[in-house]
């Protein structure tokens, strides 16, 4: 059953002409916001693989709650570890208690 607070409260429509042009602003914005997500979610993945082949070059197989990590990480976290990569000798360097 909806609650009180969840109603969506819309404001007085005179004609369609204003209701279009309302409902054509409002999808640009929705459109935007899931676009501008949509982007980040793709360039997290994409750095996350990058690092996972990084890993994997430099360390061998990279194991499971490694690349549960990447995938959990945010694209800051990502970028983090992957500026460990280089310097790192060992996984535990950059996936280590104090690390990524």
């Amino acid at each position: 059953m909806p609650k009180a607070d969840d109603r969506i409260v819309l404001p007085r429509i005179d004609d369609l002409q204003e209701l279009n042009v309302m409902l054509a602003e409002r999808l640009e914005e929705w459109a935007q916001a899931y676009k501008a997500e949509g982007k980040a979610e793709w360039k997290a993945e994409g750095e996350g693989l990058a690092l996972h082949k990084l890993l994997k070059k430099r360390f061998g197989a990279v194991p499971s709650d490694v690349l549960a990590k990447i995938s959990a990480a945010s694209l800051e976290q990502i970028d983090a570890c992957l500026d460990l990569v280089l310097d790192a000798r060992s996984l535990d360097d950059i996936f280590g208690p104090t690390t990524c």
